[in-house]
C-alpha cells in the first residue's frame, strides 16, 4: 500500500463530489512464502488498517486473494488483491491515510519483530494500484466470502454507469436475498498508469456468501423478473465486447465498520 499516495496525487487535479465514495484497488504478485505473507497482513496489518477505520481515517480496508480455479498460477499475474475505501476523494489524499505507517503505535514490539521475521519469507515482484470512484452499490446483510470483479471498456461509459443504476441495481436490491448475494456495485475508473488506449474504464463487483453461490450467477439467473430486466438492458450497445476480465477472489479479511 505504500505507493498509493504517489498515484493518487495526480487526482487532485480530477473535479468529483465531496459526497462520492472512492476506493483503491492495489494489486499485487507475492512469491515466497504465502502463509507468511497472509499473517502478516491478515492478522499483523490487518489491526494497524482496524485502528485507522476507528479513528475514522479511512472508511474499510480488506485483503482478497485471486482464486486460480484450473490451478495454473501464471507468475505475470497478480495474486492479491487490497481495496481502501474512503468517504470523499479528500479522505482518500490524507496523509492518514497512509495507515501503515502507524503499525509502531499500534502493534507490540513482539508483534513487529514477528511481522519483521515474516517479511523475510517472501517478496513482492509485481504490484499496481487503481483508484475508482463508486457510482452505485447495494448491500444485503451477511458475511460476503468470495467476490467477482468485472473490468471492463464500454464505447458508452456514461450509458453503461447510468443503466447500472436506473435498471441493474433496483433488480439486485430485490432479489440479492434469492441469490446470496451480498453486495454489488459499479464504479468508474480515476486513473491510468501509462498512455496506453486499452486500459479497462469501469469496474463493477458481485460479492456471495459462498463460491457456489458466485458459479450459479455465472451460470445464469432463474429469477422472476430478470428476463425483463434483459430485455431492457443497452449493454450489447453500451459495452459490445462484454467485460474484457472477470476475475474470482477469496476474501481473506476486512476491517469492521468503524465503532
Amino acid at each position: 500500500m505504500k505507493k498509493i499516495l504517489l498515484l493518487i496525487a495526480v487526482l487532485c487535479t480530477v473535479q468529483i463530489a465531496n459526497a462520492q465514495r472512492v476506493f483503491a484497488l492495489h494489486g499485487v504478485r507475492i512469491e515466497g512464502n504465502l502463509e507468511a505473507f497472509e499473517k502478516v497482513e491478515a492478522e499483523l496489518n490487518a489491526k494497524v488498517a482496524q485502528d485507522a477505520v476507528n479513528k475514522g481515517e479511512i472508511l474499510y480496508w480488506s485483503l482478497s486473494k485471486i482464486q486460480k480455479l484450473n490451478q495454473i498460477d501464471n507468475p505475470n499475474e497478480y495474486n492479491y488483491v487490497f481495496a481502501q475505501w474512503a468517504n470523499n476523494i479528500d479522505e482518500l489524499l490524507s496523509a492518514k491515510a497512509a495507515w501503515w505507517n502507524n503499525a509502531a503505535k499500534v502493534l507490540t514490539p513482539a508483534e513487529l519483530e514477528q511481522r519483521k521475521a515474516l517479511m523475510a519469507q517472501y517478496k513482492w515482484t509485481k504490484d499496481a494500484n487503481n483508484i475508482f470512484v463508486a457510482e452505485g452499490e447495494a448491500y444485503n446483510p451477511g458475511e460476503a466470502t468470495y467476490v467477482q470483479f468485472n473490468f471492463g471498456k464500454p464505447a458508452n461509459v456514461s450509458g453503461f454507469i447510468a443503466e447500472n443504476k436506473a435498471l441493474w441495481k433496483p433488480f439486485f436490491e430485490k432479489n440479492m436475498g434469492k441469490m446470496n448475494m451480498k453486495i454489488w456495485g459499479v464504479a468508474r475508473r480515476l486513473t491510468f498508469p501509462t498512455m496506453e488506449t486499452s486500459h479497462n474504464t469501469i469496474m463493477s463487483w458481485d460479492a456471495f456468501g459462498s463460491l457456489e453461490d458466485l458459479m450459479k450467477y455465472r451460470i445464469g439467473l432463474n429469477i422472476p423478473g430478470y428476463n425483463e430486466v434483459i430485455q431492457k438492458s443497452k449493454m450489447a450497445t453500451y459495452m459490445p465486447d462484454g467485460f474484457s476480465y472477470a476475475p474470482i477472489l477469496k476474501i481473506l479479511k476486512t476491517t469492521t465498520p468503524k465503532k
